[in-house]
C-alpha cells in the first residue's frame, strides 16, 4: 500500500537544513537539555575500554563507562 504523498512530508525535512555550529549556540541547548560533554580525558578512557571490551561483553554502555571513570578518578586509580 503506498503512502499519500502529504503523509511523507512530516517524516522529511522541510526547507533548508543547516548544521549547528555556533560553539555558544550549542552550549546553550547542552544546558537547556542537561547534557554535560565529558573532558577529552574522559573520552579517550571512554573510548579505549569500548574498544578493549566490544568482542567480550554483550551489553557495554558508554554511560557505564563514563560512570566508571568517575568513580576511579575519584580513588586515584587513573
Amino acid at each position: 500500500m503506498p503512502i499519500a504523498p502529504d503523509r511523507l512530508d512530516k517524516f522529511t525535512f522541510q526547507g533548508e537544513f543547516h548544521p549547528l555550529t555556533d560553539p555558544e549556540e550549542i552550549a546553550v541547548i547542552h544546558k537547556k537539555i542537561g547534557f554535560v560533554p565529558p573532558t577529552p580525558e574522559e573520552q579517550s578512557y571512554i573510548t579505549e575500554q569500548w574498544r578493549k571490551r566490544f568482542d567480550t561483553e554483550d551489553d557495554i554502555s558508554t554511560d557505564r563507562l563514563r560512570a566508571e571513570f568517575v568513580r576511579k578518578k575519584a580513588l586515584g586509580q587513573l
